[in-house]
């Protein structure tokens, strides 16, 4: 088992996989559409085609469809696919499939390369598509879990912009494009490089301590993360001193019981909503953790320091 501050797909409590490119190879050509209604640039296709005349939207789903559906009918099985699906089957981890292909494709092509779509799986037809978080969102609901403790598996920018949208770890595969690096929890060159990684778990840094163990080192961050700090102290602008613990790599922070967050303590920091004005500070403190540093423990405790190791108090000095 991998603990905290470290993680690993492995330890995912449910699979989001996207369709093309992850389980079926279809190998689409979205230029000509691009050429043909939008000039050649690079625009999210189905969001764009919103834009346009109807009877040009209505061409455009046609095309798209009619070229979803030529792929589909010479559709294969990614390499370790079917190795990724049995270590799942084996473990008994739910997973999902979650496409911007239409469903009609997505089952000719499952058919054609002998594959049962899982019965959570969501195309264009069901609603917002990636990079959407609610597309994530209502998959990880499906299968009941909470979209923190899932993993999504994509080939494309949309999939790690929608796992990163929706509070979810993510894993690209299958490309190597290196203006994509900073979105994905971690890369592998091929799916059965994750097959790989999967049957040997080592503990990887997690997106959010990507560029603090690139500054100051895995073993700051192993120290760090066993400390707790008291925000007893902080009254001035508690959530900035959150703030500042969390992104240094402390693993738990205390908060006075019965505390709320004042007027006074919003205007210090630019980062909560309104709404969390009155509120427990507990609870405000958390939310806005949770979304920057989801591994963090945020819990109420009586009394307390700000227990800072000498190594890093003099950081903030």
């Amino acid at each position: 088992m991998i603990a905290a501050p470290f993680w690993h797909p492995a330890g995912a409590s449910a699979f989001l996989l996207d369709w093309d490119g992850v389980l079926a190879e279809t190998s689409l050509d979205f230029g000509p559409l691009r050429r043909r209604y939008f000039g050649g640039r690079r625009v999210p296709l189905l969001e764009a085609a919103e834009g346009l005349p109807e009877e040009e939207r209505r061409a455009f789903h046609r095309d798209v469809e009619a070229l979803e559906m030529e792929g589909a009918r010479q559709a294969t099985l990614v390499p370790g696919a079917d190795e990724l699906l049995g270590w799942l089957a084996e473990r008994g981890l739910p997973w999902a499939v979650v496409s911007r292909n239409f469903r009609g494709a997505m089952e000719e092509a499952a058919s054609r390369i002998g594959l049962t779509l899982p019965p959570v799986t969501l195309s264009r037809d069901d609603g917002p598509v990636k990079p959407a978080p609610e597309a994530l969102w209502r998959a990880s609901d499906a299968l009941g879990v909470d979209p923190s403790s899932a993993v999504f598996v994509g080939d494309f920018l949309y999939d790690l912009i929608g796992a990163r949208r929706a509070g979810m770890r993510s894993v690209l595969v299958q490309r190597a494009d290196p203006s994509w690096i900073e979105w994905p929890d971690v890369a592998f060159p091929a799916l059965t490089d994750l097959v790989d990684s999967l049957s040997d778990p080592e503990p990887l840094v997690p997106w959010e301590y990507r560029d603090l163990v690139r500054e100051r080192g895995r073993s700051w961050l192993e120290r760090a993360w066993g400390l707790s700090v008291s925000l007893a102290d902080a009254e001035a602008d508690p959530i900035g001193c959150a703030l500042e613990m969390a992104s240094l790599g402390v693993g738990r922070l205390t908060v006075p019981p019965g505390a709320t967050l004042s007027p006074l303590q919003w205007k210090a920091s630019a980062a909560p909503a309104r709404r969390w004005m009155g509120e427990p500070l507990s609870l405000a403190v958390g939310h806005l953790i949770g979304e920057r540093y989801p591994l963090v423990s945020v819990v109420e405790q009586e009394g307390g320091e700000a227990e800072i190791a000498p190594w890093l108090g003099g950081v903030l000095r």
